[in-house]
């Protein structure tokens, strides 16, 4: 009889007993924080001063990418360069266009990461020109279309 009690017991209880099952995916809670806060997107660009005219027919340069907080980051987007005469003592330096390059797009992660130099945190653009740079001074023009529809640029002065 005592047996009969104690397995009805045990078959009792055994609906309550049982594994809970553990959840792989994160909370809803956090869903909406993670959008909001930990985006980090491009806000500006600025060209690095290694930029130069690196041999006859070719400039290289070095541009940083900046996110919301200063800090130096990678992003998608497609790269325009263009070079201008410079117009001594003047407001507006910026002359009539000497060259103006294919887009460049750097949308793809890997062609991407072809461009960074992560030991200097920004990137490299290889830029060939056919045009003998030698003795003047030029205003060279980066523009950033980022992936979020912002146009990002800023200019270099480049002295020969």
């Amino acid at each position: 009889m005592r047996f009969i009690i104690s397995l009805l017991t045990v078959i009792s209880i055994l609906p309550f007993i049982g594994c809970e099952q553990i959840q792989n995916q994160p909370s809803d809670a956090y869903s909406g924080k993670f959008q909001r806060t930990c985006l980090f997107s491009p806000e500006k660009i600025q060209f690095n001063q290694l930029t130069e005219s690196t041999k006859p027919g070719q400039i290289t340069a070095y541009i940083d990418v900046f996110d919301q907080f200063g800090s130096r980051i990678k992003a998608a987007g497609v790269w325009r360069f263009e070079l201008f005469g410079y117009v001594p003592r003047s407001a507006d330096p910026m002359g009539s266009r000497v060259n103006l390059w294919s887009d460049i797009e750097l949308t793809d992660p890997v062609i991407n990461n072809n461009a960074w130099q992560e030991y200097l945190h920004c990137y490299k653009f290889d830029l060939d020109i056919d045009t003998d740079l030698a003795g003047k001074t030029y205003i060279l023009q980066a523009v950033c279309f980022t992936a979020d529809g912002r146009r990002l640029s800023d200019t270099f002065e480049l002295k020969h």
